[in-house]
């Protein structure tokens, strides 16, 4: 796997990262990750893929440096709007050269702002006209083996400009960076410029509109701050106030920017030098972010683990009570031991358990031959007592657990992102795993043993009322019982393991119980 390859799986990488639990963290985690896709897409991975293409410079600054003005001027034609009207610059503007244009029309850098190819001398477009884009042009007069892109101000009082400002900062090989003799120590300027040292880019700054009187004192002022921020390698371009003649300053009021350019630009060598630093500088800054959403995902997670822990606890704790409720006799109140009698008195079974096991064995098929116990009532009335407390259980789980992530900042966007929980569904859900469950009981009496002659035992109690037997053994404890239930569970209990024994014997009975338990 090369470079490229890596950097695009890094972008799959940040893409598929989710921080949608609000953590500490999270915000800055997410501005990363988000700065991070799009500074891959917009200049490593096209800037790597395709070393030999022309430099994108960015001439960027505050409101009212005067950029739109810097760079016509540097062109020899207005080919950007420049106003008193702020914001000027809406819609970012791109000019290269005739023979660079298969570089920069198609998708390859900035692919996520669409493209308007301006031909021609076309006037340019007015602040306010066009929508969030990129104009494209083809002006010949610009040095070789660069285009130009005239970025929205970096203060401006949209935010939408601002932060389009700062990703085509983002996206540059090197800085043209305008200020004034009046905004140079603006907060602004020296935090991009800050940037512009972290990122060892090239960068050349204009003071424009700087009064004659005043430049080498603003001047030394500037490259002292400059100094201190670690760029005091970088050109300072000094522009002394004075008319414009068409909206452009005198042709020699740039030479030295001219001269700057030229010098980077006019050499493949230099280029490749250049793009090579500015690469190498960029994919460290987007490590460095990369280590920020690092953290913020490691937090995330661990708020996630919580979570989960939350709700596995009170899972944990449900089945706690569902293994006591199943066998404290809870469910045998009522209806059930009533419907359970029924089925005891039809098959005359109290008599015949008392004849002896070993006679019982030999006459119970024909006693219950052709007489079958009403049985169905018994296991309406289990399944409706399981299925409440599932429902009970269901309920009870999501509760709990909704209680506690809602303790937690980081965790009660989970409860709010819940569906809600319709009593229907849960119902349902109760009734269907009740259904799967006693389906598996009559599965495992059907199966146990083996034998023939087990089988054919249970054939002729039937089925189904050797199921509602072991249901009743298993739920058959009298610890959830009072009064006179007691005695009653507990004779109901002692017949209907009576007749698991003389199916099964002794042994199996004991295993048969537990694995349905």
């Amino acid at each position: 796997m090369d470079r490229l390859d890596h950097l695009h799986v890094l972008r799959g990488a940040l893409e598929g990262a989710a921080l949608d639990l609000p953590t500490p963290a999270a915000p800055a985690g997410e501005r990363e990750r988000s700065r991070a896709v799009r500074r891959l897409g917009d200049h490593l991975i096209p800037r790597l893929a395709d070393a030999d293409a022309p430099l994108l410079v960015v001439i960027g600054g505050s409101t009212g440096a005067g950029k739109s003005t810097v760079l016509n001027s540097l062109l020899g034609s207005v080919v950007s709007a420049s106003s008193a009207i702020r914001p000027t610059t809406r819609r970012p503007l791109l000019v290269h050269r005739r023979e660079d244009a298969d570089w920069f029309r198609p998708q390859r850098i900035l692919p996520g702002l669409p493209r308007e190819t301006v031909v021609g001398s076309s006037a340019p477009s007015t602040p306010g006209e066009g929508t969030v884009g990129l104009e494209v042009r083809e002006v010949d007069s610009l040095p070789p083996g660069m285009a130009v892109l005239d970025a929205p101000d970096l203060d401006s009082v949209v935010e939408d400009n601002r932060v389009l400002a700062r990703q085509l900062l983002d996206a540059a090989d090197l800085w043209v960076f305008v200020t004034t003799a009046a905004r140079y120590a603006d907060a602004v300027p020296w935090e991009v410029l800050g940037q512009a040292a972290g990122r060892d880019i090239a960068v050349a700054v204009v003071l424009n509109r700087v009064p004659p009187t005043a430049a080498e004192e603003v001047e030394e002022d500037l490259r002292r701050m400059m100094a201190a921020r670690g760029i005091a390698s970088a050109p300072v371009i000094t522009v002394e106030e004075q008319p414009l003649h068409g909206g452009l300053l005198p042709p020699t009021a740039l030479d030295r920017l001219r001269s700057w350019l030229e010098s980077l630009g006019s050499d493949a060598h230099t280029r490749a030098e250049v793009a090579r630093r500015t690469l190498a500088g960029s994919v460290g800054e987007v490590l460095d972010g990369v280590e920020i959403v690092e953290g913020a995902l490691a937090e995330h997670d661990s708020a996630l683990q919580v979570a989960l822990g939350h709700l596995e606890d009170a899972r944990t704790a449900s089945l706690a009570r569902l293994k006591v409720s199943t066998g404290d006799g809870t469910l045998l109140r009522g209806e059930v031991l009533a419907r359970w009698q029924e089925v005891i008195g039809a098959a005359d079974l109290t008599r015949r358990l008392g004849q002896g096991v070993s006679r019982l064995r030999d006459r119970l098929g024909a006693a219950l031959r052709g007489r079958p116990a009403p049985v169905a009532p018994v296991e309406d009335a289990l399944e409706a007592g399981l299925a409440t407390l599932l429902r009970e259980e269901f309920s009870r789980v999501r509760e709990e657990a909704e209680e506690s992530w809602r303790a937690d900042p980081a965790t009660v966007d989970l409860v709010r992102g819940l569906p809600p929980a319709a009593d229907a569904d849960l119902d349902a859900r109760a009734l269907e795993l009740t259904h799967a469950w006693q389906r598996d009981l009559l599965t495992m009496v059907r199966t146990q043993g083996g034998s023939r002659r087990t089988t054919a035992r249970v054939l002729a109690v039937g089925t189904n009322v050797v199921g509602v037997s072991l249901m009743v053994v298993i739920f058959a404890s009298t610890g959830g019982l009072t009064g006179a239930e007691v005695g009653v569970a507990g004779a109901t209990a002692a017949l209907a393991q009576k007749l698991l024994e003389v199916v099964f014997g002794d042994q199996a009975v004991r295993t048969l119980a537990a694995r349905a338990h």
